[in-house]
């Protein structure tokens, strides 16, 4: 079969490229992802010799056991050079700075690809394992410029370059913009956090008049409940999207680790299809990883009203393909795009279809 995302055959996985080097290994970056990625290099035997951090920031601490260092520390004691693997997320902007003083201290960089919530690393077995789903997916895309950004996210992905991700990188995060001239009376808001999206789509969508507004957190839904916006009716709802009517367990982080799991504050969720019976002409779901339920319980309206989306990809391994076929099954019409906000890693990841 043709694989017309690597024509010239998948890259070398980089844990092994880290492990020919023979160079010391260590976490740049403090917090959840240098967690995570402590407990990889521990499944995939890769010795790390340290943790630092930018120079300036919260040197001298210990964390995982290690005395954070600086990184002019790091470059003194290993002139030989060393591996970098960046366990924090920023702005592209911010981020090329931070990797520009490693490497000019004499670092290799990696940006390790590390699921937000479930799955396995995004390894070159994953991809011959998913090959035919993840072509087909390709395929449905509708513009070249979608088709590039996920050869640059799979490229990423497989390699941890932060080149890869930098190519696909997108500075335009404005909800509306692709929807502007359709003609969306009402819409649904699925992980509206504090308002941002209600605030955005009621500024920038003449023709809306109201909003459901689904967040489970108790902290963003007392913000959320605030948000007033002139002419437009906004219904917020304390329950996050699923694919029914249950309770789940919901762990609020001050960070992107916010989840329903096994654990946490009691939270209700509902479907779409169980909550809201008029016409929807638009739906989003940021909805941590619940994405692939909240979809199946929104299977009626959209077989019904052919809703434009806005989906996140970006939460769990596989959902950058999975997430495009289980949305062309359901509804064989729409045409999807993909953009990415100006952030690393490779986070806001949106799916659009219309």
């Amino acid at each position: 079969m043709y694989d017309e995302i690597f024509p010239d055959g998948l890259p070398l996985s980089p844990i092994q490229r880290i492990k020919n080097s023979n160079l010391p290994v260590y976490l740049y970056g403090m917090g959840n992802g240098a967690e995570k990625m402590l407990s990889v290099c521990v499944q995939y035997g890769i010795e790390v010799a340290g943790v630092f951090a930018s120079d300036g920031f919260r040197a001298g601490k210990i964390f995982l056991g290690y005395t954070v260092l600086s990184l002019s520390e790091v470059a003194e004691m290993h002139s030989e050079g060393f591996i970098a693997l960046v366990c924090f997320g920023c702005k592209s902007s911010d981020m090329r700075s931070y990797l520009g003083k490693v490497k000019k201290a004499g670092g290799t960089v990696y940006m390790p690809h590390l699921p937000l919530f479930g799955g396995e690393l995004f390894t070159a077995e994953n991809y011959e394992a998913n090959a035919d789903k993840i072509l087909r997916a390709y395929s449905l895309l509708s513009d070249d410029g979608s088709r590039r950004l996920f050869r640059d996210i799979l490229t990423y992905c497989l390699t941890w370059d932060p080149e890869a991700l930098f190519l696909g990188e997108t500075n335009s995060y404005v909800y509306p913009e692709f929807f502007r001239g359709l003609n969306i009376e009402t819409a649904i808001d699925g992980g509206a956090y504090r308002g941002d999206t209600v605030i955005s789509l009621s500024r920038d969508l003449p023709g809306i008049k109201r909003i459901y507004a689904f967040e489970p957190d108790q902290a963003n839904y007392s913000k959320l409940m605030d948000v007033i916006v002139p002419q437009v009716e906004v219904i917020p709802i304390q329950k996050g999207l699923y694919d029914k009517e249950c309770d789940l367990y919901f762990v609020a982080l001050k960070n992107r680790g916010s989840h329903f799991g096994n654990d946490g504050i009691r939270v209700e969720v509902t479907s779409v299809d169980c909550a809201v019976r008029e016409k929807i002409g638009l739906i989003k779901l940021d909805v941590e990883g619940c994405e692939e339920k909240a979809i199946i319980g929104c299977e009626n309206t959209i077989r019904r009203d052919k809703p434009c989306l806005y989906i996140s990809l970006y939460h769990k391994t596989n959902d950058i393909f999975e997430l495009i076929l289980q949305l062309h099954k359901l509804c064989p019409e729409y045409k999807f795009s993909m953009f990415r906000a100006d952030v690393c890693p490779a986070w806001d990841i949106i799916l659009i279809a219309k």
